[in-house]
């Protein structure tokens, strides 16, 4: 990744400053998916250091008929009154709460409005659907819930796998005529099951982090089954027109040398195609996973800016 001229000199610089810190990076999942959830954890450490404080920040677990799993709430100063339910990333096997702390804090910072992060179930002791599953079983809660959370609004974003499981549950909550959020935010979205894209075959092979390699894994530990794989809710950008016209107000923010990129510009495309209005940004010269070096990255923090005050908007018109 280091020393690439395409890529931001900021991100190659923190690149650079985890090669020296902890070797090089993994480009797939070991054997051992609990070696690779520790990896993440070590790595992401330091990244998670600093940024906004918030009024309140509470842990607690949500207790469902047959599990229970971990919440935190994020209340900024001053906030309004609209919540955003945020899905982590990795892959549906590795991340959680903390791996995202500042990431969701500054997101909750910049939009003003309370966000709450949720450990759903990991691939592969939880294939799908256990993910989307523990996601909307949790939007289901906020909504008999909002009153004491003090919420009126809600919307939902995620980055990377997290991205998908709001996209999904977006249109599967909309597509049972249910209240559906009134925004939907994906920072570097997998929209999609194909891994032959132009962005796949190009920035693929590892220098930039993700890897083509890695997401296989990732896919295959998530949904073994890779028929099931077209249905809308593990490829959303494959939904027809009338699925996709339930996501409300969609942002996807895309980078230029992500292997995901083409995910986002086709589910673009695919809404634009069935009449959806779509803000789109695409910064050419981050990686995947950038957002979480809003210390050092202007463009990780212009990335979470952008999403913030698109939340922020969608939820004051509703």
């Amino acid at each position: 990744m280091s020393g690439n001229v395409e890529m931001e000199p900021e991100i190659a610089a923190a690149a650079a400053l985890d090669l020296e810190r902890f070797g090089p990076a993994p480009t797939h999942l070991p054997g051992d998916p609990a070696a690779a959830r520790a990896e993440q954890e070590r790595r992401r450490r330091p990244w998670n250091e600093g940024g906004p404080v918030m009024a309140e920040t509470r842990n607690f677990r949500l207790d469902f008929p047959d599990r229970s799993i971990d919440a935190r709430l994020y209340v900024p100063q001053g906030a309004g009154d609209g919540l955003v339910l945020y899905l982590h990333g990795g892959g549906w096997v590795v991340g959680s709460l903390d791996t995202h702390d500042r990431l969701t804090r500054m997101l909750a910072q910049l939009s003003g409005q309370r966000f709450l992060g949720i450990g759903y179930r990991k691939a592969p002791e939880h294939p799908y659907p256990a993910a989307l599953l523990d996601a909307l079983d949790t939007w289901q809660w906020l909504q008999a819930n909002a009153a004491t959370l003090g919420v009126r609004r809600f919307a939902v974003a995620g980055d990377s796998a997290g991205a998908n499981l709001a996209a999904a549950l977006a249109m599967t909550v909309g597509a049972a005529g249910q209240p559906a959020p009134a925004a939907f935010a994906s920072l570097y979205g997998v929209f999609d099951s194909n891994l032959d894209s132009v962005s796949y075959l190009m920035r693929g092979d590892g220098r930039f982090g993700l890897s083509r390699a890695g997401m296989s894994v990732f896919w295959d530990l998530y949904c073994p089954d890779v028929g099931a794989r077209r249905g809308y809710s593990l490829s959303p950008a494959r939904a027809n027109e009338e699925q996709l016209r339930t996501l409300r107000r969609p942002y996807l923010m895309a980078a230029g040398l992500d292997p995901l990129r083409d995910d986002s510009r086709r589910m673009r495309d695919v809404l634009v195609g069935a009449g959806v209005t779509t803000a789109y940004a695409e910064f050419p010269h981050a990686n995947h996973g950038f957002c979480h070096l809003s210390s050092v990255s202007a463009s990780a923090r212009m990335a979470l800016g952008q999403a913030a005050d698109h939340l922020k908007r969608a939820l004051a018109e509703d």
